[in-house]
């Protein structure tokens, strides 16, 4: 999740000083809009982009999590923070199958031998949408899994683990708001611009 504020984007110190009540109404509003549409939509076209997720993956996963209002003046994007498993990714290998599995997750396919495709009971993975495929490998007699791996991998039994990949919510934070923010905050100025006017005629 990453929060908007727009005190810093725009000059509202006179604003504020003038004409308090609609300049925090004006913000507010242009906030909103922006951001619960084309900035909404930004968003979402940017993290698909960033990361092959199948298509329309990601329209419910980046949310309007906080409106602006005119007593607080900031207004938040998130997206899902649960991992996302790496059989969404995959684009061969069969379930049950014991020839490796190629994956797409950002540019080329990458094949992994010791990979390999299940059928997953409802609640077997910590994903929470409902896939019921995983993608695992069988760790070596052993073999153990560090903090770092362990944040993305969920034990099986007999050695098996399903493996995951980035949740959106950190493609959206790590990948994305950088790069995309200037745009939407532009948007967010034009619009205050706009409501400011219209409420102060």
């Amino acid at each position: 999740m990453f929060n908007f504020d727009l005190a810093p984007l725009l000059d509202l110190e006179n604003f504020l000083a003038a004409t308090p009540d609609n300049t925090r109404k004006a913000v507010s509003m242009a906030m909103n809009d922006v951001l619960g549409g084309q900035g909404l939509a930004r968003f979402r076209k940017a993290v698909a982009a960033e990361v092959e997720f199948p298509a329309g993956y990601v329209d419910d996963k980046i949310t309007f999590e906080q409106r602006a209002t005119p007593s607080s003046l900031v207004a938040s994007v998130a997206g899902r923070q649960r991992p996302t498993s790496l059989a969404r990714f995959a684009t061969g290998g069969a379930i049950g199958g014991k020839g490796g599995v190629t994956v797409r997750v950002k540019g080329g396919a990458k094949y992994m031998k010791g990979a390999f495709l299940v059928r997953l009971n409802q609640g077997a993975g910590i994903t929470d949408d409902g896939f019921n495929v995983g993608l695992a490998v069988r760790l070596k007699e052993g073999q153990t899994l560090n903090k770092r791996d362990s944040s993305r991998m969920v034990q099986l039994g007999g050695g098996v683990v399903l493996l995951y990949g980035p949740s959106v919510d950190q493609i959206l934070n790590n990948e994305v708001a950088d790069a995309e923010a200037p745009e939407v905050a532009d948007a967010i100025g034009t619009e205050f611009f706009r409501q400011f006017a219209r409420l102060s005629a």
